[in-house]
């Protein structure tokens, strides 16, 4: 009996010396300022996607939202997307702005 309650307890602590790691999918938006036409929108819409493209993983893992208090590794892109919306401050004032969707994925470790 008081063997399998060493092993039992020996086997309680050595699992909670491994912290576990869960990867973690998430997604945001960016939205641009307005511009006075679709394709001005466009451009700055994929200069941002183009930018997240290119960052490495500390400067992603300061831009995009990880809502965890776990250490987070391994931020990756999964993908992002352009849209365009149409929006009017006053009738006949038409301006467009990008909307950048950007899917992502980060393993968060947790604290012991």
């Amino acid at each position: 009996m008081t063997k399998l309650i060493a092993v039992t307890a020996g086997l309680l602590v050595a699992s909670s010396a491994f912290a576990s790691v869960h990867t973690t999918y998430n997604e945001t938006s960016v939205t641009t300022s307005t511009y006075l036409t679709k394709a001005e929108a466009y451009d700055a819409g994929f200069d941002i996607a183009e930018s997240l493209q290119s960052m490495t993983q500390s400067q992603l893992r300061s831009e995009l939202p990880s809502f965890t208090q776990s250490r987070v590794r391994n931020i990756a892109l999964e993908g992002t997307e352009v849209k365009v919306e149409e929006i009017a401050a006053n009738r006949g004032d038409i301006q467009y702005r990008a909307v950048v969707d950007i899917d992502y994925r980060f393993d968060a470790k947790e604290r012991n």
